[in-house]
């Protein structure tokens, strides 16, 4: 049973979904979206729904009826119906909607009867917190609009662009409650307030206003507002600001005054607000400003915005003492006051009070000289940014890895030449934005680190590149990029005489120190070549026997007792065979190499001795290679005697082949295993008929 309902509401959810999408509307998660579709009613709204966007239709009248189609109307917190061509709509519209608290109705000609009725309901109905009723024009927002209440609809009220040109106090008094009001783009040129004591936030941007409301109860200094916090005044016509303009806002935290014709900031004008934290004035320009010793003096001043048109000089009567006042400011913003004239002293009388900032900007204030008077005395400074200046040289030490900043503006000054220890890696590689983009960098070696940091660091990083970095000399590189410019080692590094000849003996060295070595090293390997050489050259093999001995022995000194004690009485006394030994029989005076090789040619038999101390010697490896060659290309016979065991350590590559390629004979002291040596020996010498 359960498994048959579940697949009825999967059923019921798909045809309903498919009618909204049918009917032009969106649907996603809890909301539906009714967007410009030229609809004259609202379709079928599934009950899920919580948020129901109803905007650029064609609905005309609304009541209860209106929404017949919306199924569990109660679930929905927020209902848009802005921009429907609603004229008539009945008090009881929204009786349905027993959980909605965000409503607008902005851009319908709605009548200013019906909507004072369907107000009036709402109030005494509904707990709104936000009602947006903008661009409905002051034939349907005026004064007799709100004239039926008797309480506030909603925490936050929207009535922009509504061509209002008065809102007195008997309005406002039946606005009680309220925490937001919104009066932007509207007609204002005063506004008289009652007393409203939940006010929060107050919004009369682009308005006419003249001068600042009056926010006292008469001449005294009680507080109309007692708790507003948020005052923004921006695009007026406010031409004039002093001390007793902002009395009586005892909460004031966020005052914005942007886009005004003050001419002057006397001094400490913020004394009445002993809370403000945020003051905004950007964009009072086109006139002349004059700005008095610790006219922004606050004891909670955290975030200041200027910008002023004219001449620092000019602008501010103190240049010691603009910034006085001022211990906890953390944000500066300063755009277009022209500091040209201004000496790296002057520049340091202005800021130097502001030690515990932690950003600053100041944007198109032509600046130059040194960036070191602006920021020095302020360690705890996390973002600069000086876009659009005159500095032309960024000097060291001012920027250190030690140093707290993470952002770091400069585009669009003049700076030409970037050293390493003006910015060095380690400061570059601690930012996390830097912007040094659309500067007239002179791309030669000086800048070549540079470019190559730019090359290898995070480009998420380094802001506008690399389309914003481009060189403007010399003119090799003029309009290049500074991705595609190049430096060989040779470009930056001119070389002097000694590096050339460093550069041209210093390989010709080497190779004749290798060369010395390996010939060293090889010396025998090469010897033993040249008398190959001769030997095919001189050479010619006679017939029959002509030999001097019957074997020649080939031993290290290590083991002459052995070849005096054994060997030679062997064979020498016991089968009448004549050895040749080169203790006894090399001649004195002769070189050693030729006499090894003649001494060879002239036996019958060539026997090589060998023990660990036999790979050591150069000599005895020289006679093992001529042995090893007679046995190839003569066919003499080798007779391989191992007196010891050959240790790893000296087995080298030749001793190794001859070992693994030729049948040889161990000695040993063991009865047996002598005999069986002797018998061996004998047979190998050709003399074991004899035995």
């Amino acid at each position: 049973m359960m498994e048959k309902n579940t697949l009825f509401w999967i059923i019921f959810d798909l045809i309903v979904i498919s009618y909204v999408y049918s009917s032009g509307c969106r649907f996603h998660g809890d909301v539906a979206e009714c967007v410009n579709t030229n609809l004259e009613e609202i379709p079928n709204i599934p009950g899920k729904i919580e948020e129901l966007i109803f905007t650029g239709n064609d609905l005309g009248t609304v009541t209860n009826e209106t929404f017949k189609n919306v199924d569990n109307a109660e679930k929905i917190w927020k209902l848009n119906l802005a921009a429907n061509r609603i004229i008539n709509i009945s008090e009881n519209a929204f009786r349905s909607f027993t959980s909605l608290t965000d409503l607008e109705l902005s851009s319908n000609k709605i009548k200013e009867n019906h909507l004072k009725y369907l107000l009036r309901n709402i109030s005494l109905t509904h707990h709104l917190y936000t009602l947006k009723m903008n661009n409905m024009g002051s034939m349907t927002i005026n004064e007799a609009t709100f004239s039926l209440l008797d309480r506030t609809p909603a925490s936050q009220v929207h009535l922009m662009n509504n061509k209002l040109d008065q809102f007195t106090t008997i309005t406002l008094s039946r606005l009680q409650g309220i925490k937001w009001l919104d009066l932007d783009y509207n007609y204002l040129s005063e506004l008289k307030f009652t007393t409203m004591g939940t006010l929060e936030g107050l919004q009369i941007c682009h308005n006419k206003l003249n001068t600042l409301p009056n926010f006292c109860v008469g001449n005294t200094s009680k507080s109309l507002t007692k708790k507003l916090k948020t005052l923004f005044l921006n695009y007026n016509q406010i031409s004039s600001i002093d001390s007793g303009s902002l009395k009586c806002l005892p909460t004031l935290n966020k005052l914005q005054i942007e886009r005004n014709s003050i001419t002057s900031y006397p001094t400490r004008f913020l004394s009445n607000c002993p809370r403000i934290a945020v003051l905004d004035l950007k964009g009072n320009i086109g006139h002349y400003i004059k700005v008095f010793p610790f006219a922004f003096a606050s004891n909670t001043l955290t975030v200041l915005y200027i910008a002023f048109d004219g001449n620092a000089i000019n602008v501010f009567q103190s240049l010691s003492d603009t910034f006085k006042g001022l211990p906890e400011l953390k944000t500066l913003k300063i755009n277009y006051i022209n500091m040209m004239s201004l000496s790296n002293q002057n520049v340091s009388n202005l800021f130097s009070p502001l030690i515990s900032l932690s950003i600053l900007e100041c944007f198109q204030c032509s600046l130059k000289g040194n960036i070191g008077s602006v920021l020095g005395n302020k360690p705890n400074l996390t973002q600069v940014g000086f876009r659009k200046n005159d500095f032309q040289t960024i000097e060291p030490a001012i920027f250190t890895e030690k140093s707290k900043l993470s952002s770091l503006y400069l585009s669009m000054n003049k700076i030409a030449h970037i050293s390493s220890e003006s910015l060095p890696i380690s400061f570059l590689n601690k930012l996390l934005i830097f912007d040094i983009s659309k500067n007239p960098f002179i791309c030669d070696c000086n800048l070549a680190w540079f470019i190559e940091w730019l090359k290898t660091s995070n480009k998420s990083r380094v802001k506008f590149y690399p389309q914003g970095y481009t060189c403007s000399s010399p003119a090799k590189w003029r309009y290049k990029r500074l991705e595609n410019v190049h430096f060989s080692y040779l470009d930056c590094h001119p070389l002097s005489t000694p590096e050339w000849i460093g550069i041209i003996g210093g390989p010709f060295t080497v190779i004749v120190f290798v060369s010395c070595v390996l010939v060293y090293r090889n010396r025998w390997n090469i010897k033993h070549f040249v008398y190959m050489l001769r030997k095919r050259r001189e050479y010619m093999p006679l017939n029959g026997e002509n030999f001097v001995y019957d074997g020649f022995v080939a031993y290290n000194k290590s083991v002459v007792q052995w070849v005096k004690n054994v060997l030679i009485p062997l064979l020498e006394g016991e089968y009448n065979l004549k050895l040749c030994v080169h203790d006894r029989d090399f001649p004195v005076g002769g070189f050693i190499n030729d006499t090894i090789v003649q001494h060879m040619r002239g036996s019958r038999k060539i026997i090589l001795v060998l023990s660990n101390s036999f790979a050591s010697s150069d000599w005895c490896m020289f006679e093992l290679k001529i042995a090893h060659s007679m046995h190839i290309e003569d066919n003499v016979d080798v007779i391989v005697i191992l007196i010891e065991e050959i240790e790893a350590k000296n087995m080298n590559n030749s001793m190794k082949v001859l070992l693994d390629n030729t049948t040889y004979l161990e000695w040993t002291e063991d009865i047996v295993g002598n005999e069986l040596f002797i018998t061996k020996l004998k047979d190998a010498m050709g003399v074991g008929q004899n035995a």
